[in-house]
């Protein structure tokens, strides 16, 4: 059954949990004034590969989940073939197995410090073929209402279109970079589903205020 999302003038907005997201796990307890700090050595610029990329499989979790007029939009940064049969995608850290994975973006991470445990910057960049699930909302959530969710209950939807973002770029400015200290992430997905050949415009803005410990995210799905 074709599914479509005509929603060019429908925002969304969530508030979120601030403990969802990688970028933002370890952020919080870092939050420092950063917007006056004059630093002297340049950042250290970090490109993934050949380093291993973010620990986890795709930009979703369970208090993170890209939603727009009942559906779902799931963008797997790892090949999805590799994640293990048994692995809770709600949890979204899978350390170190999901470094094991093959990525399917490339990219690069700014830090001010080598040992800085979240980089202020993250710029990442599609393949060719970056893997988007489109489910529908009520069929993601009765499959996850024991609190799991694993890549077999997720391909077992029957809602599911998979989707191949031949055009993919997201960019992550994180809370500790100073300046205004808000964090904000913009994802902009475009390609083809593989069951229909329609085309599908993926993006969501997430914007974070480290003051309120609220995030609030912005999703625009559109499917032929």
């Amino acid at each position: 059954m074709e599914m479509k999302a005509n929603i060019n003038q429908q925002k969304k907005e969530t508030k979120m949990n601030p403990l969802t997201h990688f970028k933002k796990i370890l952020i919080l307890p870092l939050l420092i004034p950063l917007a006056l700090v004059v630093r002297a050595n340049p950042p250290v610029i970090e490109t993934i590969p050949p380093l291993p990329g973010p620990p986890y499989y795709a930009n979703f979790a369970a208090d993170f989940i890209p939603t727009d007029d009942g559906m779902v939009g799931i963008a797997f940064i790892r090949e999805p073939s590799c994640i293990p049969a048994d692995f809770n995608l709600l949890v979204q850290f899978d350390v170190p197995a999901a470094w094991g994975c093959e990525l399917t973006i490339e990219g690069r991470a700014w830090r001010y410090e080598v040992t800085d445990p979240v980089p202020f910057q993250t710029r990442y960049w599609g393949l060719g073929a970056v893997p988007i699930y489109f489910v529908d909302e009520a069929e993601l959530a009765a499959a996850a209402q024991d609190g799991v969710l694993t890549i077999g209950e997720l391909q077992a939807l029957p809602s599911l279109l998979i989707g191949f973002a031949d055009s993919f770029l997201e960019v992550a400015h994180n809370s500790n970079q100073g300046g205004a200290g808000f964090g904000h992430e913009v994802l902009n997905a475009s390609g083809t589903i593989l069951q229909s050949g329609l085309p599908f415009y993926f993006h969501y803005t997430e914007e974070f205020d480290p003051d309120t410990g609220v995030h609030t995210l912005r999703v625009l799905i559109d499917i032929g």
